[in-house]
């Protein structure tokens, strides 16, 4: 039977290198004041020992875990696994760590987080429109800072990065609009969502100030499966709109592939669509499709920072960071 390797300690540590195990703890915490000569012996002792620092006991010392809890939905949405990695990353070269926190369905079929607390986080990242508002108000009580990263819960009173979505939706509008479009409609799912409700006031305050007309506010499903049967019912109608501004890329394909597919419609002759997100999908030569692209890469920065910030500071200040978009033009508007 085999013997059960015990592992190295501080201790062990300190006694190859002859320093105290206080100075080997403080060696392994950032910013400690240790002398060069300690510190050397310390790291040459470490080294030849293959001793690693416990992160969990360094945290009581410190008060600190240097982990951050991020809080997503379905990671199975195209952009969702790409901006876990960007906010990852952004953590590590800040000296963090990210814990990734599930989101669940409850007995009574309402989203809820788990005990978020038993992880010891130093703050939490949550990015999604459809959070239990306990989430909130548990870190508001157990003082932890959590920043809310491109989507907003309406109802609570915490600092966010998010898109200019109001702007997509009166570009998007104008677009359409210069582009000929006659019957613009906006396409979403059947969740409410800030973010959502914004891009929507944006394309409806535009396009009343430049046709007059309030566009047809269509809802069905996010999920691509489920949202084709309430598609299929508006290209039914006779009258039925000749542009979209669908709130994501997977309402934007599945409108498509209806179209085409079912109804024998031309794009972008007979109907024109714009996209929201630019997921990998929306570059396929099938689908070339049209779409708003999120500034990720500089909305995980500022999301990180402004976290960051609140955590070592303390620095509670209700802060909102709003980025621009871009529109991505490619083969479902028509020309200029």
């Amino acid at each position: 039977m085999s013997v059960k390797k015990q592992p190295v300690t501080a201790s062990d540590v300190a006694k190859l290198a002859g320093v105290s195990q206080s100075t080997v703890s403080r060696v392994f915490i950032d910013g400690s004041s240790v002398s060069a000569a300690a510190r050397e012996k310390v790291f040459a002792a470490a080294k030849e020992l293959n001793y690693r620092p416990n992160a969990f006991a360094r945290s009581l010392t410190t008060n600190e875990s240097k982990l951050i809890g991020l809080v997503f939905p379905d990671s199975d949405y195209p952009i969702h696994m790409e901006t876990l990695q960007l906010l990852s990353k952004e953590l590590q070269k800040n000296g963090y760590s990210a814990v990734l926190i599930p989101w669940e369905l409850d007995a009574q079929q309402q989203h809820s987080i788990p005990n978020i607390f038993q992880y010891r986080v130093d703050g939490v990242m949550a990015a999604s429109a459809q959070f239990n508002t306990a989430l909130y108000e548990e870190c508001r009580d157990f003082n932890i800072p959590i920043v809310q990263f491109a989507r907003i819960e309406e109802g609570t009173k915490c600092s966010s990065a998010i898109s200019d979505n109001y702007s997509a939706g009166k570009m998007a509008a104008r677009v359409l609009v210069e582009r000929g479009a006659k019957q613009p409609a906006y396409l979403t799912g059947d969740i409410p969502a800030y973010t959502n409700a914004e891009r929507l006031d944006g394309f409806t305050d535009e396009l009343q100030s430049l046709t007059g007309q309030t566009p047809c506010d269509i809802q069905t499903s996010y999920v691509y499966e489920q949202a084709l049967d309430g598609i299929r019912e508006v290209l039914s109608e006779a009258d039925h709109p000749d542009a979209f501004f669908c709130s994501t890329d997977t309402l934007a394909i599945a409108l498509m592939d209806v179209a085409r597919s079912e109804f024998g419609l031309s794009i972008p002759e007979d109907i024109q669509v714009i996209g929201f997100d630019d997921i990998p999908q929306a570059n396929w030569l099938g689908y070339q499709l049209s779409t708003f692209k999120q500034d990720f890469n500089r909305l995980a920065k500022e999301a990180v920072k402004l976290l960051l910030n609140q955590v070592q500071s303390e620095d509670r200040a209700l802060v909102k960071l709003m980025i621009p978009v871009e529109l991505v033009d490619r083969g479902t508007l028509k020309k200029a």
